[in-house]
């Protein structure tokens, strides 16, 4: 397992104080938003491997490797997605030992922090007795850098997953396209965004809280891109084509529940403290408009889980696509 800083460049001025805002918030709130996101965001990583082709039915040679199989996982964040990796991948299998398959999982992300714990995570994960054996073939890294200029060769991966991650970037058509220059032909992407916030109920009670008691309008906010973009099936798949690439499918995983929200009170911290642009419109507000917008969120959150029996519906989407062969 290894690690490595990326310092690229190439950032225009006017992208600099969203990509600062969004670095500083998860230096901060890697951990509440693994306690807190974590059981929720997990629910999209099957079929999110699975969009991907990963572990693919067909794997790269490399003449001084033998087989190999490269994923990338974009703003990897507490290492989830890598996880799931490992455990999908059936090394114990006769076969696969004899054909000295490699596998090869990277993880990227801003932030320091998430990356440590990531690695944490897989390390942990790899020292397993089950894992023991399948650990001798699997090779992990984790790389400090932006997803909107990747640090890897053309043609290098068979498969990039991010799992809400599209949501954070200044330029996720950017992502996109250097995602398509860092596949292999043939190799797939696949990605998750939230539904829109009139179904995804979490986000419809912050979002509804603060318009009716606050201020949404925070000044200094930095701008960004619409978070519910690709939560919308139609630009997602539009945008996946534009690109170039083909086979795109868009699928909504509607059972998605938030079961560990457990009140208002609670919701509000999460999203206060493991979140990035919530957080900043949040901390935006007078003490009065905190206190109103706190009051509102635990009436909303018990008028819709009916004081907290039924579980928040958080719908996502996943889309995914293939670069050409």
């Amino acid at each position: 397992m290894s690690f490595s800083k990326w310092n690229g460049g190439g950032e225009q001025p006017h992208q600099d104080r969203f990509n600062e805002m969004e670095h500083r918030n998860w230096e901060l709130g890697y951990e509440v938003y693994d306690q807190g996101f974590g059981p929720l965001t997990q629910q999209t990583i099957s079929t999110l491997l699975a969009s991907a082709d990963f572990p693919p039915a067909h794997h790269h040679d490399d003449d001084n490797e033998g087989r190999l199989v490269r994923l990338l996982d974009v703003a990897t964040g507490p290492g989830f997605v890598l996880s799931a990796a490992v455990d999908a991948l059936s090394l114990d299998d006769a076969e696969q030992q004899q054909q000295q398959t490699l596998i090869h999982l990277t993880g990227l992300d801003i932030s320091q922090n998430f990356l440590t714990l990531a690695e944490q995570r897989i390390d942990a994960q790899l020292r397993q007795p089950q894992q023991e054996q399948n650990a001798n073939q699997i090779n992990v890294d984790f790389v400090e850098g932006s997803a909107e200029l990747l640090p890897f060769p053309e043609n290098t991966f068979d498969s990039i997953v991010c799992n809400f991650g599209i949501l954070h970037f200044f330029e996720p058509n950017t992502f996109l396209r250097e995602s398509y220059r860092t596949l292999r032909p043939g190799g797939r992407i696949s990605f998750s965004a939230w539904a829109p916030p009139t179904r995804t109920q979490g986000f419809q009670i912050a979002l509804s809280s603060i318009a009716e008691a606050g201020n949404p309008n925070v000044v200094d906010l930095p701008e960004g891109p619409n978070f519910f973009d690709f939560g919308d099936a139609q630009h997602a798949t539009s945008t996946l084509q534009s690109i170039g690439f083909e086979n795109v499918n868009s699928v909504e995983l509607s059972d998605m529940k938030w079961s560990n929200m457990k009140n208002g009170a609670m919701l509000y911290e999460v999203l206060l403290n493991g979140t990035s642009r919530t957080r900043e419109i949040l901390l935006g507000q007078t003490p009065e408009e905190t206190a109103a917008i706190q009051a509102l969120m635990t009436k909303k959150y018990d008028l819709i889980t009916d004081g907290g029996t039924t579980p928040l519906s958080m719908p996502a989407v996943v889309t995914s696509g293939q670069k050409p062969r």
